[in-house]
Protein backbone atom coordinates (compact mmCIF):
# COMPACT_ATOMS: atom_id res chain seq x y z
CA UNK A 1 0.00 0.00 0.00
CA UNK A 2 1.56 3.29 -0.99
CA UNK A 3 2.48 5.56 1.86
CA UNK A 4 0.38 8.74 2.08
CA UNK A 5 2.24 11.87 1.16
CA UNK A 6 3.18 13.98 4.09
CA UNK A 7 1.36 17.31 4.09
CA UNK A 8 3.52 20.39 4.31
CA UNK A 9 2.19 23.59 5.77
CA UNK A 10 2.39 26.31 3.23
CA UNK A 11 4.49 29.20 4.46
CA UNK A 12 2.63 32.45 4.50
CA UNK A 13 3.44 34.42 1.41
CA UNK A 14 4.05 37.56 3.44
CA UNK A 15 7.04 35.92 5.23
CA UNK A 16 9.36 36.32 2.31
CA UNK A 17 7.67 39.35 0.76
CA UNK A 18 9.67 42.60 0.83
CA UNK A 19 7.64 45.61 1.82
CA UNK A 20 9.06 48.86 0.51
CA UNK A 21 9.37 51.79 2.89
CA UNK A 22 7.88 55.07 1.71
CA UNK A 23 10.33 57.23 -0.21
CA UNK A 24 11.21 60.24 1.99
CA UNK A 25 11.36 62.44 -1.09
CA UNK A 26 7.85 61.44 -2.14
CA UNK A 27 6.56 61.99 1.37
CA UNK A 28 8.06 65.50 1.46
CA UNK A 29 6.58 66.39 -1.92
CA UNK A 30 3.16 65.13 -0.82
CA UNK A 31 3.31 67.14 2.40
CA UNK A 32 4.30 70.29 0.55
CA UNK A 33 1.53 69.77 -2.00
CA UNK A 34 -1.03 69.36 0.77
CA UNK A 35 0.27 72.49 2.48
CA UNK A 36 0.10 74.49 -0.74
CA UNK A 37 -3.55 73.45 -1.18
CA UNK A 38 -4.59 75.09 2.11
CA UNK A 39 -6.34 78.43 1.85
CA UNK A 40 -4.29 81.11 3.62
CA UNK A 41 -4.05 84.90 3.48
CA UNK A 42 -0.72 84.52 1.66
CA UNK A 43 -2.34 82.52 -1.14
CA UNK A 44 -5.29 84.94 -1.35
CA UNK A 45 -2.91 87.93 -1.38
CA UNK A 46 -0.92 86.39 -4.20
CA UNK A 47 -4.08 86.04 -6.30
CA UNK A 48 -5.22 89.58 -5.48
CA UNK A 49 -1.92 90.99 -6.68
CA UNK A 50 -2.62 89.47 -10.09
CA UNK A 51 -5.94 91.31 -10.50
CA UNK A 52 -6.28 94.63 -12.26
CA UNK A 53 -8.12 97.61 -10.79
CA UNK A 54 -11.46 96.76 -12.39
CA UNK A 55 -11.37 93.17 -11.15
CA UNK A 56 -10.49 94.32 -7.63
CA UNK A 57 -13.39 96.80 -7.55
CA UNK A 58 -15.73 94.08 -8.85
CA UNK A 59 -14.53 91.68 -6.15
CA UNK A 60 -15.03 94.29 -3.42
CA UNK A 61 -18.52 94.90 -4.78
CA UNK A 62 -19.32 91.21 -4.42
CA UNK A 63 -17.94 91.22 -0.87
CA UNK A 64 -19.93 94.38 -0.07
CA UNK A 65 -23.19 92.82 -1.25
CA UNK A 66 -22.60 89.46 0.42
CA UNK A 67 -23.57 90.48 3.98
CA UNK A 68 -24.63 93.48 6.12
CA UNK A 69 -21.55 92.95 8.28
CA UNK A 70 -19.24 93.34 5.28
CA UNK A 71 -21.07 96.53 4.32
CA UNK A 72 -20.63 97.94 7.82
CA UNK A 73 -16.93 97.07 7.76
CA UNK A 74 -16.33 98.79 4.41
CA UNK A 75 -18.38 101.82 5.43
CA UNK A 76 -16.34 102.19 8.61
CA UNK A 77 -13.01 101.59 6.85
CA UNK A 78 -13.56 103.74 3.77
CA UNK A 79 -16.08 106.36 4.86
CA UNK A 80 -15.46 106.63 8.59
CA UNK A 81 -18.45 108.88 9.19
CA UNK A 82 -20.18 109.70 12.47
CA UNK A 83 -23.21 107.95 11.04
CA UNK A 84 -21.34 104.64 10.92
CA UNK A 85 -20.17 105.03 14.52
CA UNK A 86 -23.77 105.71 15.56
CA UNK A 87 -24.89 102.52 13.78
CA UNK A 88 -22.29 100.44 15.61
CA UNK A 89 -23.18 102.09 18.92
CA UNK A 90 -26.85 101.23 18.48
CA UNK A 91 -26.01 97.61 17.63
CA UNK A 92 -23.77 97.34 20.71
CA UNK A 93 -26.36 98.85 23.05
CA UNK A 94 -29.19 96.72 21.62
CA UNK A 95 -27.08 93.59 22.10
CA UNK A 96 -26.26 94.20 25.75
CA UNK A 97 -29.52 95.94 26.79
CA UNK A 98 -32.33 94.79 24.49
CA UNK A 99 -35.81 96.20 24.85
CA UNK A 100 -37.13 94.45 28.01
CA UNK A 101 -40.47 93.46 26.40
CA UNK A 102 -38.87 92.22 23.19
CA UNK A 103 -37.87 88.87 24.75
CA UNK A 104 -34.53 89.13 22.94
CA UNK A 105 -31.62 87.64 24.89
CA UNK A 106 -28.68 89.63 26.23
CA UNK A 107 -25.79 89.06 23.80
CA UNK A 108 -22.65 90.27 25.48
CA UNK A 109 -20.33 88.35 23.17
CA UNK A 110 -22.02 89.88 20.13
CA UNK A 111 -21.49 93.37 21.57
CA UNK A 112 -17.81 92.60 22.18
CA UNK A 113 -17.47 91.22 18.66
CA UNK A 114 -18.97 94.37 17.15
CA UNK A 115 -16.47 96.53 19.03
CA UNK A 116 -13.57 94.40 17.78
CA UNK A 117 -15.00 94.57 14.28
CA UNK A 118 -15.12 98.37 14.36
CA UNK A 119 -11.60 98.63 15.77
CA UNK A 120 -10.26 96.37 13.02
CA UNK A 121 -12.06 98.41 10.37
CA UNK A 122 -10.95 101.86 11.54
CA UNK A 123 -8.03 101.53 13.97
CA UNK A 124 -9.59 104.58 15.64
CA UNK A 125 -8.82 104.59 19.36
CA UNK A 126 -11.20 107.43 20.18
CA UNK A 127 -14.24 105.84 18.52
CA UNK A 128 -13.37 102.42 19.95
CA UNK A 129 -13.26 103.87 23.48
CA UNK A 130 -16.63 105.49 22.80
CA UNK A 131 -18.10 102.10 21.84
CA UNK A 132 -16.54 100.38 24.84
CA UNK A 133 -17.97 102.98 27.20
CA UNK A 134 -21.39 102.70 25.51
CA UNK A 135 -21.18 98.95 26.08
CA UNK A 136 -20.36 99.38 29.78
CA UNK A 137 -23.00 102.08 30.28
CA UNK A 138 -25.72 99.92 28.70
CA UNK A 139 -24.63 96.84 30.63
CA UNK A 140 -24.56 98.78 33.89
CA UNK A 141 -27.99 100.33 33.25
CA UNK A 142 -29.41 96.94 32.39
CA UNK A 143 -28.17 95.44 35.65
CA UNK A 144 -29.33 98.42 37.73
CA UNK A 145 -32.74 98.75 36.07
CA UNK A 146 -33.71 95.10 35.79
CA UNK A 147 -31.62 93.46 38.49
CA UNK A 148 -29.79 91.41 35.88
CA UNK A 149 -26.94 89.52 37.48
CA UNK A 150 -24.53 87.06 35.94
CA UNK A 151 -20.83 86.65 36.61
CA UNK A 152 -19.91 86.52 32.92
CA UNK A 153 -21.90 89.70 32.29
CA UNK A 154 -20.01 91.68 34.90
CA UNK A 155 -16.72 90.10 33.89
CA UNK A 156 -17.25 91.48 30.36
CA UNK A 157 -18.03 94.95 31.72
CA UNK A 158 -14.89 94.89 33.85
CA UNK A 159 -12.74 93.83 30.88
CA UNK A 160 -14.15 96.72 28.87
CA UNK A 161 -13.38 99.18 31.67
CA UNK A 162 -9.84 97.84 31.81
CA UNK A 163 -9.55 98.29 28.04
CA UNK A 164 -10.72 101.89 28.26
CA UNK A 165 -8.31 102.67 31.11
CA UNK A 166 -5.43 101.17 29.12
CA UNK A 167 -6.29 103.25 26.03
CA UNK A 168 -6.77 106.65 27.69
CA UNK A 169 -3.14 107.64 27.12
CA UNK A 170 -3.70 107.43 23.35
CA UNK A 171 -6.52 109.97 23.40
CA UNK A 172 -6.41 113.73 23.01
CA UNK A 173 -6.71 115.61 26.34
CA UNK A 174 -10.33 116.75 25.80
CA UNK A 175 -11.42 113.28 24.68
CA UNK A 176 -9.62 111.73 27.66
CA UNK A 177 -11.40 114.06 30.09
CA UNK A 178 -14.79 113.17 28.62
CA UNK A 179 -13.98 109.46 28.88
CA UNK A 180 -12.94 109.83 32.54
CA UNK A 181 -16.18 111.69 33.29
CA UNK A 182 -18.18 108.83 31.74
CA UNK A 183 -16.29 106.27 33.82
CA UNK A 184 -17.09 108.25 36.97
CA UNK A 185 -20.77 108.27 36.01
CA UNK A 186 -20.64 104.51 35.44
CA UNK A 187 -19.14 104.00 38.91
CA UNK A 188 -21.91 106.11 40.47
CA UNK A 189 -24.57 104.15 38.58
CA UNK A 190 -23.03 100.86 39.70
CA UNK A 191 -23.33 101.71 43.41
CA UNK A 192 -26.55 99.71 43.70
CA UNK A 193 -25.14 96.63 41.96
CA UNK A 194 -23.56 93.71 43.80
CA UNK A 195 -21.32 90.92 42.48
CA UNK A 196 -18.29 93.05 43.36
CA UNK A 197 -18.90 95.09 40.22
CA UNK A 198 -19.60 98.34 42.07
CA UNK A 199 -16.26 98.07 43.88
CA UNK A 200 -14.43 97.34 40.66
CA UNK A 201 -16.03 100.26 38.81
CA UNK A 202 -15.22 102.58 41.69
CA UNK A 203 -11.60 101.38 41.70
CA UNK A 204 -11.22 102.05 37.96
CA UNK A 205 -12.84 105.49 38.33
CA UNK A 206 -10.42 106.39 41.11
CA UNK A 207 -7.42 105.13 39.11
CA UNK A 208 -8.20 107.08 35.94
CA UNK A 209 -9.10 110.22 37.89
CA UNK A 210 -5.61 110.28 39.38
CA UNK A 211 -3.80 110.10 36.02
Amino acid sequence: MPRPKESRATEPECRNRWIASPDPGVMLETAMANKSNKATWASVKARLEQLDRGALVSLLGDIYRSSPENRRFLHARLLGSQLELDKYRKLVVDAVYPEPFSQRPVRVKEAERLIRHYRQATNDAEDTVDLMLSFVEAGTDQAADLGYGEERHFGALERALDGVAATLAELAPDTRRRAVARIQQIAARADSIGWGYCDYAREIATRVSET
